[in-house]
């Protein structure tokens, strides 16, 4: 590596932090805030063209270890809480998924990566029906919708 380029990288922040009202946890493919201030809890996953931003319980928080957390652990946790939004761009093209409109407003602090067309509402309600690994989206949407936040799922 050449010294300009050392010189360009980007410095590493710290496993766990916090910025202002955010505390972060981060590890390989996934980084998980808090939001102090409306005690709302979010993680994203990332890893070759893929991209998902989640809405997560404070179980699923606390249970996220910065050290000795393999990638796939992380994930199965993760996956536990409403998708809110999905990227791709693998062979088969690229294409967004925004799974809650409100995906912006609720993770400001997240660096979604946009890869091609948002899907319309109508096109993201047939996927979630389609795709059974988002069967509980819909529910879980609706459960917000009535009570403002998703419910506690442990």
């Amino acid at each position: 590596m050449s010294k300009e380029t050392r010189q360009k990288k980007q410095p590493r922040l710290p496993s766990e932090y916090t910025e202002g009202m955010f505390h972060f946890k981060t590890g390989s493919g996934w980084r998980a805030c808090y939001d102090s201030d409306r005690e709302f809890y979010s993680a994203e996953t990332f890893w070759a063209g893929y991209y998902d931003l989640y809405e997560i319980t404070e179980v699923v928080f606390s249970k996220l270890k910065t050290k000795g957390m393999e990638r796939r652990e992380a994930y199965e946790l993760i996956v536990t809480g409403r998708h809110l939004y999905k990227s791709v761009s693998d062979r088969n093209g690229s294409y967004d998924i925004a799974l809650d409109e409100d995906y912006a407003s609720l993770c400001p602090w997240a660096d979604v990566q946009k890869t091609g067309e948002t899907w319309d509402t109508e096109l993201t309600d047939l996927a979630v029906a389609v795709f059974d690994s988002e069967k509980q989206n819909r529910e879980q949407r609706l459960a917000r919708d009535k009570s403002g936040l998703m419910e506690k799922i442990d």
